[in-house]
C-alpha cells in the first residue's frame, strides 16, 4: 500500500489530514477521536471499526472528479 498526503489545514503535521491509498484509490482520514458514548450509540459502529471527526473544510482537498476521474 502506497499512501500519499492529499491535504490538510495543518500543513505537514497535526490533524486533520487527508491521505490516499494510491493502489486502491481509497481515501484515509486522520481526525479527532469520537468518544462520546451517546454519539457512538447513535451511529451503531460495528466492532473493528472507528470514527473520527474532521471539519468540513478538509473535504476541499478531495478531487473535483470522482475516484474514477469522471466528472
Amino acid at each position: 500500500m502506497r499512501i500519499t498526503f492529499v491535504g490538510g489545514s495543518t500543513g505537514q503535521g497535526g490533524s486533520p489530514r487527508l491521505y490516499r491509498d494510491e493502489e486502491s484509490g481509497d481515501f484515509i482520514v486522520q481526525g479527532y477521536v469520537v468518544s462520546d458514548p451517546g454519539d457512538l450509540e447513535q451511529m451503531k459502529i460495528p466492532g473493528g471499526e472507528t470514527v473520527v471527526r474532521v471539519p468540513a473544510s478538509l473535504f476541499n482537498y478531495l478531487p473535483k472528479d470522482d475516484v474514477n476521474g469522471v466528472s
